[in-house]
């Protein structure tokens, strides 16, 4: 028998990150070189291996988001999709509250950001460059769903899916 809840949910949106999103970010990623190469006056096959860190900031993604649910006790949860998500694995196993998902969505980007930020005098230039730019162009999916809620009513739901996110509104 499947798992029955005293709630049903109505889906009100539902936001995915498709072969677009994935193309689009793909993109951004591999003209950080060329634009890079042309601004520091570096050949921009020296730069490609400054892409490095970019599994750091997805590490740094997952761990942010982490701590944060740990503190608000959220009790997180890490989703099998974990290399594959936009999301880099975070998600929760129930449907949280419409605060609860800005909040953590919010603490994700600006740390991220702020590490990015702080690591960034302690590195080469172009490594601390290629980290501000993979900071950005990674977090594109949780901005785009974070204003995404914007547009949903204060008292709905939010459940972390395979690749998407559901807003969703109970009717008890």
């Amino acid at each position: 028998m499947k798992e029955q809840t005293i709630y049903s949910y109505k889906l009100l949106r539902r936001f995915r990150w498709r072969l677009a999103g994935w193309l689009f970010q793909l993109l951004l990623i591999c003209l950080f070189p060329l634009a890079a190469s042309v601004w520091l006056k570096i050949p921009a096959d020296r730069l490609v291996v400054t892409l490095t860190v970019l599994p750091a900031i997805a590490a740094g993604h997952l761990c942010l988001f982490r701590l944060y649910a740990g503190l608000r006790s959220h009790h997180p949860h890490t989703t099998p999709d974990l290399l594959v998500s936009p999301w880099w694995g975070a998600g929760s196993r129930h449907p949280v509250s419409l605060r609860a998902y800005r909040g953590a969505e919010a603490t994700v980007l600006a740390g991220s950001l702020f590490l990015a930020a702080a690591v960034f005098v302690w590195v080469p230039l172009p490594y601390g460059m290629a980290l501000l730019w993979g900071t950005a162009v990674l977090g594109l999916p949780r901005l785009l769903a974070l204003i995404a809620s914007l547009r949903q009513p204060p008292h709905c739901r939010v459940k972390y899916e395979s690749g998407s996110v559901a807003f969703l509104l109970t009717d008890g």
